[in-house]
């Protein structure tokens, strides 16, 4: 069961996600650790502009996780059987290191595909970019802020013994520390200190 539920998330629900969100121009925290960053380093921004795009775009993901575990639960979609309560309990159930790592790994897959997926033109290029690096950290079972604040809500509506407190400290605190890593860190400095003008001295 919980085999053919990260089959589908990874083939077909997550990367699709992420693809309405790039084509829409909606807001990801997880996608915004790396784009804001490199602005801020660039000089496009600041980091006052930073520290409000993050907490507006982690605030706004979070309610909209929330209202859509409450109607995939009311509507008995994504199945009805206990998956969703199993992997909510294993996930809150990780060492704050192990948990903060696979936020690292899975930001950094997260992000490359924000980063190939802007350099393509067409959806079908689009979609490519972001499929396989998706399905990869869903397949590999890393951790995404953004999609646990979905899965465990979920879970804990299933019948996962799990509080609102342990939800936070358990993963998502540790989860989120290690996407901004993954995001800002793995992925964006390197490209900035390259190709960009991260740490160039200023004339």
């Amino acid at each position: 069961v919980l085999l053919l539920h990260q089959i589908i998330l990874g083939a077909f629900g997550l990367p699709f996600g992420l693809i309405m969100t790039l084509t829409t121009g909606a807001e990801l925290f997880t996608g915004n650790t790396a784009l804001v960053t490199a602005a801020v380093m660039e000089g496009k921004t600041t980091k006052k502009d930073l520290i409000k795009n993050w907490v507006a775009s982690y605030a706004g993901n979070f309610v909209g996780s929330i209202f859509l575990a409450y109607l995939a639960h009311k509507s008995g979609t994504l199945g009805s059987g206990p998956a969703a309560a199993v992997i909510a309990t294993a996930k809150c159930s990780l060492p704050f290191d192990v948990a903060f790592v696979r936020g690292i790994l899975c930001n950094w897959l997260v992000c490359m595909a924000v980063y190939m997926a802007s350099g393509c033109s067409s959806m079908p290029g689009k979609m490519t970019a972001v499929w396989f690096p998706i399905s990869a950290f869903v397949a590999l079972g890393l951790d995404h802020s953004v999609a646990n604040m979905f899965i465990i809500p979920l879970g804990m509506l299933r019948g996962a013994d799990i509080t609102i407190g342990q939800m936070f400290t358990k993963n998502l605190i540790p989860v989120t520390l290690g996407n901004i890593v993954g995001g800002a860190l793995c992925v964006m400095a390197p490209f900035g200190t390259t190709l960009g003008k991260w740490f160039s001295k200023k004339e």
